[in-house]
């Protein structure tokens, strides 16, 4: 059962990961001028936090046993739990990155062709990338059993989210002004809205 989970962690990384990276070239080869709004602070602290746990990771997937340190006692099904959300992870994340097109970068940027992007999941939701990243880490994180590998980049995620949420949706409201505007109204930040609520 062990062998089971830990493939299915390998497989939904690597998968995960596969699809943010093709869609990342993809966006780079045909967006026009780029301004950067990302904090150099921001940009290093996920670079020096980022890169070697990176590398944590890749011996994970090889070297599991390395890790048992950090092990969590949880339940087998919990763990299918973790499997089912990180395979429903991988299609919710084609989705979004379908929707974003050459507007995706994992930075914070503004370019002169920038579109307002109000279709598929961004008709309800204006982070729709956010909450399928939760999705994925929590995944991760009931696979793996393990509150190294799986809980500091969760952990870490949060952060980043509280940190940058405010910033990233005054730089919109910067550049798209009162249509933004609108659209926050009409829409949920991590979840579509109900009956007029929503975060």
């Amino acid at each position: 059962m062990h062998t089971t989970f830990h493939l299915g962690f390998v497989l939904v990384f690597l998968s995960f990961t596969a699809i943010r990276a093709y869609y990342h070239k993809k966006a780079e080869r045909s967006r026009g001028p780029v301004e950067y709004k990302e904090g150099r602070l921001h940009t290093a602290s996920r670079l020096i936090v980022g890169v070697p746990f990176m590398l944590s990771l890749l011996v994970y997937m090889v070297q599991p046993e390395w890790f048992a340190w950090a092990a969590l006692p949880l339940p087998v099904w919990v763990q299918w739990v973790g499997l089912i959300l990180g395979i429903a992870s991988l299609p919710l994340i084609l989705w979004v990155q379908a929707a974003l097109g050459s507007n995706f970068s994992t930075t914070l940027h503004v370019r002169q062709d920038h579109d307002l992007v109000t279709q598929g999941p961004y008709r309800w939701v204006r982070h729709p990338m956010y909450t399928v990243l939760f999705v994925h880490l929590v995944a991760l994180l009931l696979l793996s059993a393990n509150w190294f590998i799986g809980g500091v980049p969760l952990v870490a995620f949060t952060l980043i989210v509280v940190t940058r949420l405010n910033n990233e949706e005054r730089v919109m409201a910067e550049k798209f002004g009162p249509a933004y505007q609108d659209y926050s109204r009409r829409t949920g930040r991590f979840l579509p809205r109900w009956k007029g609520i929503g975060i």
